[in-house]
């Protein structure tokens, strides 16, 4: 009782401050969500496993995003898995409305402890490939902000380790860098009439500087088949992004580099179908000055469900 007790008030402690801050997402709403960071590993007698969902926020100006993703594991002996997911972004906002798939992730997992052993270590490699140039526009054919983007149009490398230690205890890092950078986006604010533009970065040929992730969580079962997990996840971005002004030289934006760090809450339950359910809440405790970026969220859920092919 006392942990169904405490659950339910992080949970309403985590919406109601979510409608005070602004978090960062994680990197084009993928970084966190892939393979080891999140303590997922498919087990050596597992077939290949699907997993569904989609992620739902309020960015900058009220700008609603709904991102659904498709996500395809398949284990390669005892220590390997790989995994393969696509996304897309819906999003509408006073600017206007976009839609348009995403990124291309393919991640590979190697798990460095024996199957049954108390503590497990898992090693992350991947890449990220956009299939947009950050570039939708609007209905008067102005670009709109990447808050509006499905993608930030970087290709990227991402590397991570996970380590879980006595059934309870989990720990994450991270590092994710654009290695080419094609994104296209010529927003500014100035191109709008609506004054509440300039509540979004201008991005023009934006760059963007890597990231750092570091996550500790705590997990445990309220039920045989049902797990609680609160984390801390702290993403430090390791430099000021910059944008084109008018006269084509770069400017480095002030404020965009730094921490942010947010509380996040996972719910999962298992089912005897092997298929499982899972709902993921995040707010920010400590926020970057300025997100150009379009990873603003006052608030974030997401929800996935997964399945095996036998």
């Amino acid at each position: 009782m006392n942990k169904v007790l405490f659950f339910l008030a992080l949970v309403i402690v985590l919406f109601t401050a979510g409608g005070r801050l602004n978090a960062q997402g994680c990197s084009d709403a993928g970084f966190c969500s892939l393979g080891a960071p999140k303590e997922v590993s498919l087990s050596a007698k597992e077939k290949q496993r699907i997993d569904i969902g989609t992620n739902i926020g309020t960015g900058e100006e009220n700008t609603f995003t709904i991102n659904p993703y498709l996500q395809y594991s398949q284990p390669l002996g005892s220590r390997f898995s790989v995994l393969g997911k696509v996304t897309a972004t819906y999003a509408t906002g006073f600017l206007g409305s976009s839609f348009s798939p995403g990124d291309l992730y393919g991640v590979a997992t190697y798990k460095a402890s024996r199957e049954h052993a108390a503590s497990q270590l898992r090693f992350l490699a991947g890449i990220k490939i956009p299939f947009t140039a950050a570039d939708q526009k609007g209905a008067g054919g102005l670009s709109l902000p990447l808050d509006y983007q499905s993608s930030l149009g970087t290709y990227d490398v991402i590397l991570g380790i996970n380590y879980t230690t006595g059934q309870h205890w989990e720990l994450n890092t991270g590092f994710q860098t654009p290695v080419i950078q094609n994104n296209s986006n010529t927003f500014s604010p100035e191109q709008y009439d609506d004054n509440r533009a300039a509540s979004f970065a201008p991005t023009s040929y934006f760059r963007r500087r890597p990231d750092l992730l570091l996550r500790a969580g705590y997990f445990f079962n309220i039920a045989k088949s049902v797990m609680i997990k609160p984390s801390l996840l702290a993403i430090y971005h390791t430099g000021r992004d910059t944008y084109k002004d008018a006269l084509n030289g770069r400017i480095d934006i002030d404020g965009s580099s730094g921490l942010t760090l947010n509380g996040t809450l996972t719910v999962s339950k298992q089912f005897k179908n092997k298929s499982g359910l899972e709902l993921i809440v995040a707010t920010p405790f400590i926020v970057r000055q300025v997100r150009a970026d379009g990873l603003t969220r006052s608030f974030v859920a997401n929800i996935q469900y997964s399945f095996s092919l036998h």
